[in-house]
């Protein structure tokens, strides 16, 4: 049986002018992602991640916490060297929807009356919150139109090829974002008239660096973990077991 972990990136630059770029507690999340992944025994066969520069990032970042925790024998003694050597490849399907495209045609459909973007809106707590009801709007009607529909096609092909690269014992590590992750996993949870609003609900509470896990067997793949982040939690101690958990 194989595994495949979905991982969504670390916190992005929201708010900032830049918005893919992670910051420095998305850097953070990253190396705590492959730190624990140490500590657990996982040794990936490949690392993949969406073509956005925020998704590449966190791959890199959880790749050198792998690495760390590895030499540090967080999973076993390895000697001197890394003892441990995984490809990471970038696959397109893997990057996420454009928001800013999403609203834009919201707005020109009159779904959305709002003028933010990624990189425009404010980085105050009020102001993401705002931006999400703006995006949650907007994604119901973009999941009517065509371009929805080549995104989904584009999902469930990369999942099925995770999923062929993952049989006999071997494992995939997937860094991706939270619409694509959620689309994804919604395929696996929920009847095909589901699909849609699971998605929604999902992404919508998917935190930065959380991790979905997929087991691959004979009868093909079989979600048994959603948003899973208790890697961060414990980095961040007892008394604030929240302190890096973000969702934007």
């Amino acid at each position: 049986m194989g595994a495949i972990h979905l991982v969504r990136h670390g916190q992005a630059s929201f708010g900032s002018g830049d918005y893919d770029r992670l910051s420095e507690t998305g850097h953070l999340q990253a190396r705590l992602t492959g730190r624990d992944m140490a500590a657990r025994g996982l040794r990936p066969d490949v690392v993949i991640h969406g073509g956005l520069r925020r998704q590449r990032e966190t791959a890199q970042g959880l790749v050198e916490g792998l690495v760390e925790g590895l030499r540090e024998g967080v999973g076993e003694d390895l000697g001197e060297g890394p003892g441990w050597d995984c490809p990471v490849e970038c696959d397109d399907r893997w990057a996420e929807y454009d928001a800013d495209e999403v609203l834009t045609a919201a707005r020109a459909a009159g779904v959305s009356a709002g003028h933010a973007t990624l990189d425009s809106a404010g980085s105050s707590g009020e102001a993401k919150q705002a931006f999400q009801r703006q995006l949650d709007a907007a994604l119901g009607h973009w999941a009517g139109l065509e371009a929805f529909e080549t995104y989904r096609a584009a999902a469930d092909a990369a999942i099925a090829d995770a999923a062929a690269r993952s049989g006999a014992g071997r494992t995939t590590v997937v860094v991706s974002s939270a619409g694509t992750i959620s689309l994804a996993v919604a395929g696996l949870l929920a009847d095909p008239e589901g699909v849609v609003g699971l998605w929604t609900r999902l992404q919508r509470v998917t935190v930065n660096t959380g991790v979905a896990r997929v087991v691959v067997g004979r009868g093909g793949m079989t979600c048994i973990a959603v948003n899973e982040h208790q890697h961060l939690e414990r980095a961040a101690g007892p008394e604030d077991p929240r302190g890096l958990i973000t969702l934007r």
